[in-house]
């Protein structure tokens, strides 16, 4: 080192003054300005899954929203004083299964007035009447629905298909208020 002038000891100063410099930059970089980079880059990525997620969401609020604005449009065409148990009734008359069926209420515990039910029981139906009356009776103008079927087997007698189905159905509040549940019993 001696044997060097003063500007080859500048020159080999520079040199290594920059070659810590690299190292330095060379460890700072990867924990430093990469790190957050890669750190960015995840987020953005978590980012746009949380968007699609939303998006996805805010669609599927909206493919709900329309159901329940048709349903609730077929709900205000039907008649004021629809009922469940007259429809039924009606339909049973028209298909001439009324001789074989028994129809009731049904109130499960805790049900509420705007969801009548009725329990329809059918000894010795044929397949083909019984799919006509689901026919007739699942039409989307009605708004009814299968809420059980508690049997559907051969009928005891070896002629048909014995069955116990239960149908609901929705009823809109009127003027805003729900209508007084009935009295509980006393026993």
């Amino acid at each position: 080192m001696n044997n060097l002038d003063q500007r080859d000891r500048i020159g080999l100063m520079f040199v290594f003054f920059v070659a810590v410099l690299v190292l330095m930059m060379a460890a700072y970089i990867p924990r430093g300005p990469r790190q957050r980079w890669l750190n960015s880059e995840s987020a953005l990525t978590a980012s746009r899954s949380a968007l699609q997620e939303k998006l996805l969401q805010y669609a599927d609020q909206q493919d709900r929203l329309a159901r329940q604005k048709q349903l609730m449009e077929l709900l205000e065409k039907r008649p004021s004083d629809f009922s469940l148990f007259a429809l039924m009734d009606n339909l049973l008359n028209k298909t001439g299964l009324r001789s074989k069926a028994q129809l009731e209420q049904y109130r499960p515990r805790g049900a509420s007035a705007r969801q009548p039910m009725v329990q329809l029981r059918m000894q010795g139906v044929a397949l083909s009447e019984l799919v006509s009356l689901l026919h007739e009776t699942l039409k989307r103008e009605n708004v009814v629905a299968v809420y059980k079927v508690d049997a559907l087997k051969p009928a005891v007698t070896g002629k048909g298909l014995d069955c116990d189905i239960t149908f609901a159905t929705v009823v809109l509040e009127k003027n805003g208020a729900e209508e007084p549940a009935a009295p509980a019993a006393e026993g």
